[in-house]
């Protein structure tokens, strides 16, 4: 058995996976809160499922983000090992043209039919109206959160993550005031309810593109990316990027629309005693809240394998990438049983019926044990395989698992009315799936390719 033992390997994952996890935590609390005020303020659930519905199209954003970033982290890490930083801004040019275009055609869609998208998830019109009046708000936050979270994404390959901390800081201090301000009217303000939250929302994703636009381009010394960079187009780059991070982006678009289908399933459900949609938010919540060390890891390892293979190091590789794996499986029950412990805490926080904290304490459970699912198939398909260059398999494999396994029994199974757990269940079937196949994957051998060109750093 192939594992690292000096402390430096670990320290380096440290470094990388505490300030990712804490973004990861920062974000996790401002939705935590957004969730508990909006609960707060209308016990009859319709603003929490609303805005949890109305969310959908701003959670296929960023996983659009996370793709784009993804697919410049696969050569943008190899590059970063080769210290090769003109190659690396070249690379950054090219996705934030592709991130303004698509947050733009995102920003069009729910301004002018937000009635329709809200449609798409669910066919209660309460529901629906107070959903139309959220993404009526919130849809001008969609072009400044594009860029700004495409850019902290893609910086992470370089090892520079500090910097994400303090715009979610800043970004949850400035949420949570304008909620309480907003949706409960306090301070003189009017009681604005489900638009409060919108309203908090877009004030926070200013100021998040403010600070991150003014770091990159004006403080940063260690990529040195300025506007004038924003004009790079190289064409080798654009093919590498096509070759090798086009799968990458489109395992995460795919994936990120199989979860909306999912919710739309879960929307549509109306045979459940309890708010299947307010139950799984709440659940989903403490999910987050559990597996924020587990992605911080996930992109840790893309970082660390790409590095070491991008310096030319490839045994190096496969031995980190075997540590990793086992570290998937440890990390991956512990946050099993961190939700566990949680899940009573948490539910109380919520002021819904007592079905739905029922329903939601079902959830839970299915989801503690999946989990450790997520652990192994995130750091192995994130980071191990995603960092080695193997994007097309990783494409295959989420594909095939997420839409003709997990989703089509999701679908069956709340036509034939099964209980909602065993509906999550089918959901996320795929996870085991993915975990089983990319451990094989792993142990093969088969997955290190070396991306990054040979290049001079200072031709651009």
């Amino acid at each position: 058995m192939q594992i690292i033992k000096e402390k430096r390997f670990y320290k380096n994952i440290a470094a990388i996976t505490i300030p990712i996890a804490l973004q990861n935590l920062i974000t996790f609390a401002t939705n935590m809160m957004d969730t508990v005020m909006l609960g707060r303020a209308d016990n009859t659930g319709t603003f929490l499922s609303a805005s949890s519905l109305a969310n959908q199209p701003f959670f296929i954003l960023s996983l659009v983000c996370f793709g784009l970033a993804g697919a410049s982290t696969v050569l943008s890490a190899q590059y970063w090992g080769k210290r090769d930083t003109a190659s690396i801004r070249a690379i950054f040019s090219i996705v934030l043209k592709i991130a303004f275009l698509l947050s733009l055609l995102m920003t069009l869609a729910v301004l002018l039919f937000p009635a329709a998208i809200m449609g798409l998830y669910s066919n209660n019109s309460e529901i629906i109206e107070a959903g139309v009046s959220y993404l009526k708000i919130l849809g001008f936050a969609y072009i400044l959160f594009g860029l700004s979270n495409t850019m902290i994404c893609c910086i992470r390959s370089i090892e520079l993550v500090k910097i994400s901390v303090v715009v979610n800081i800043t970004s949850f201090c400035t949420n949570v005031f304008l909620n309480w301000v907003l949706i409960f009217g306090h301070l003189g303000a009017p009681a604005l309810g489900i638009r409060g939250a919108a309203i908090a929302t877009l004030t926070a994703r200013i100021a998040e593109f403010i600070i991150t636009f003014t770091y990159i381009f004006f403080i940063d010394k260690r990529l040195k990316f300025r506007p004038k960079h924003l004009l790079l187009m190289n064409k080798v780059f654009a093919v590498d990027l096509f070759k090798h991070g086009l799968p990458v982006f489109i395992n995460e678009v795919m994936w990120s629309l199989g979860i909306t289908v999912q919710a739309a399933v879960l929307g549509h459900i109306a045979y459940s005693a309890g708010d299947p949609v307010a139950a799984n938010s709440i659940a989903s919540t403490v999910q987050q809240l559990s597996t924020v060390v587990i992605f911080g890891i996930a992109n840790a390892a893309g970082i660390i394998i790409g590095k070491s293979i991008g310096s030319g190091n490839i045994e190096r590789a496969g031995t980190e990438a075997q540590t990793l794996k086992y570290l998937s499986y440890v990390v991956g029950v512990a946050a099993c049983i961190i939700i566990l412990l949680l899940k009573n805490i948490v539910i109380d926080f919520y002021t819904v019926g007592a079905e739905t904290k029922l329903l939601a304490h079902q959830l839970m459970i299915t989801i503690a044990f999946i989990t450790i699912g997520v652990s192994v198939s995130s750091i192995s398909i994130v980071g191990i395989l995603r960092g080695g260059g193997d994007t097309r398999y990783c494409m295959i494999m989420e594909i095939v698992a997420l839409w003709f396994i997990a989703t089509p029994l999701a679908i069956l199974a709340s036509f034939l009315q099964l209980p909602v757990p065993a509906v999550l269940v089918m959901m996320k079937i795929d996870e085991p799936l993915k975990s089983i196949a990319s451990v094989i994957r792993i142990n093969s051998g088969k997955w290190i390719k070396s991306l990054a060109r040979d290049f001079g750093k200072e031709r651009i």
